[in-house]
């Protein structure tokens, strides 16, 4: 365990106090020990220095801040220029540099991270028999799995993460990489084999307040101001702000290009045929043409398994453990067949929750629902206390992509789970076609199976893996799969027609 002032040197720190052998670094207080440092976090809703206190009694031996130290203060204090910076530069230095020694490969982008980052997962077990996954369903180290509170958790929790992969035999670690972490320095200092851009879209504007600072969250990354610059930097080059990503790298990583359309891209796509259970894919490479099949559906998983693809290829993994890998893959709630649909009716939830996304999700379904000779029908809400300028721009996504709308609540927060409504419903109006407002989740999903006629595709968006709703300060079970296979049990014992 290295000592105090070595801590303090390593981070430019001005350090008061007596050194002792640091054992971790933390900005939860409850979770200091003897041993520990508190890295006291300026934030918008709680500032961590109301919180020393409580680390102190609880061992702490030394606070982490952007201030200078209190005079007499009882235990020793670093003073940095930038408290997150700091707290990720400690947290790795503890670990031991975990990225040093094993691949790491950060997937950042507004859509598409949990389900690349699956992929990778399945294609890095099949190839080696290890691997490890962090992001916004799980981490994941082989039969070891535990339920995630962040996309991309705090520092100290992403190295010791990533510790743990190290030593237990892992040597590629899959991880998304959210342009919130990224701003906030929870992967400073990393080294990434790889990092995977798939696309942006309109989100997290209620945290970044403009498009160009959402990019520019994204864009460091690739270009250096996390650390280092990835090793090989894999794009894709039918988003619009690739060139700017490329340009950030000025030459300093080897850069891979995936697409859907664009010819020019070094892995891209040569045939999509979907059907309710999957897809079959045969895709341009420099090893040739690959043809892979996949329990996916839908045209943003054929850019996931690209860019998943692509990076395993200039990873040098073997063939055959990417089609297997690509095989093996489901995700949770990332366009989920429920238990119980039929070639009647087909119910799906999805993790759709920005504008773009739920015209993928429409449009995959619509996909089906030609095939069925039916239509489709939306379930969807808006997040409380997030982005309000998204709702109607999320309405209009929805209803453009249905025959059939219903807009419902999904995590209303600390918000009116009306003025919600209200604001999305302007979307609704805007499109014209059919549509209903049923404020109770439970009751809209109930409402859209017994409205379904055979041969439609329903698609209940917002929640996809989630299993509770945020109510003001309450967070209740809830669960979109449980409700939908509980609404299909009642339209089977209505009709008398037992589940499949």
């Amino acid at each position: 365990m290295p000592a105090l002032h070595a801590v303090a040197a390593a981070v430019a720190g001005c350090v008061s106090g007596e050194s002792f052998e640091v054992r971790d670094i933390t900005c939860l207080a409850g979770a200091c020990q003897p041993g520990s440092i508190f890295a006291a976090l300026p934030g918008t809703r709680a500032d961590g220095h109301d919180f020393i206190p409580e680390a102190l009694s609880r061992g702490a031996q030394a606070i982490l801040s952007e201030r200078p130290a209190p005079p007499d203060f009882p235990a020793a204090w670093i003073q940095v220029a930038d408290a997150r910076r700091a707290l990720g530069q400690v947290a790795a230095l503890l670990h031991g540099h975990p990225s040093h020694h094993i691949h790491v490969i950060g997937v950042t982008g507004t859509n598409g991270k949990t389900t690349t980052t699956y992929l990778l997962y399945e294609i890095f077990r099949a190839a080696y028999g290890h691997a490890a996954l962090l992001g916004t369903i799980e981490q994941r180290m082989d039969d070891d799995r535990r339920p995630s509170r962040l996309t991309t958790p705090e520092a100290p929790e992403v190295q010791a993460f990533l510790r743990r992969a190290w030593d237990s035999g892992c040597r590629h670690a899959a991880i998304e990489v959210s342009s919130i972490g990224l701003d906030r320095w929870r992967v400073a200092d990393m080294r990434f084999a790889a990092a995977i851009f798939t696309n942006l879209t309109q989100d997290h504007l209620d945290y970044h307040g403009t498009m160009e600072r959402y990019f520019d969250a994204k864009l460091r990354l690739f270009d250096g101001r996390n650390g280092e610059v990835p090793g090989i930097a894999v794009l894709n080059t039918d988003d619009a702000r690739t060139p700017d990503i490329i340009t950030a790298i000025n030459g300093r990583a080897r850069i891979v290009t995936y697409a859907v359309h664009d010819p020019g891209a070094e892995v891209r796509l040569a045939r999509l045929d979907v059907h309710t259970r999957g897809m079959a894919l045969s895709l341009h490479t420099p090893r040739g043409m690959l043809d892979l099949a996949t329990h996916l559906v839908g045209t943003p998983h054929a850019y996931n398994i690209l860019a998943a693809t692509a990076t395993a290829l200039a990873l040098d993994v073997p063939t055959d453990a990417i089609l297997a890998g690509v095989a093996n893959t489901v995700v949770p709630g990332r366009f989920e067949v429920v238990e119980g649909s039929d070639d009647h009716l087909l119910v799906a939830v999805d993790y759709a929750h920005t504008p773009d996304a739920l015209a993928n999700v429409t449009a995959t379904a619509r996909e089906l629902a030609r095939l069925r000779r039916g239509r489709v029908i939306t379930v969807f809400g808006c997040g409380g206390d997030r982005d309000r300028t998204k709702r109607p721009l999320m309405a209009e996504a929805a209803a453009q992509g249905s025959d059939l709308t219903i807009l419902t609540s999904d995590n209303p927060r600390r918000e009116a789970p009306e003025r919600i409504l209200d604001d999305a419903e302007v979307g609704l109006r805007a499109v014209g076609k059919p549509y209903h407002r049923i404020l109770d989740r439970r009751q809209a999903i109930a409402f859209a199976i017994q409205t379904a006629q055979p041969g439609d595709v329903v698609v209940i968006a917002g929640k996809g893996h989630e299993t509770y709703q945020i109510l003001n300060h309450l967070t209740i079970h809830f669960d979109d799969r449980e409700e939908a296979r509980q609404a299909l049990r009642r339209l089977r014992s209505d009709k008398g027609t037992p589940m499949e």
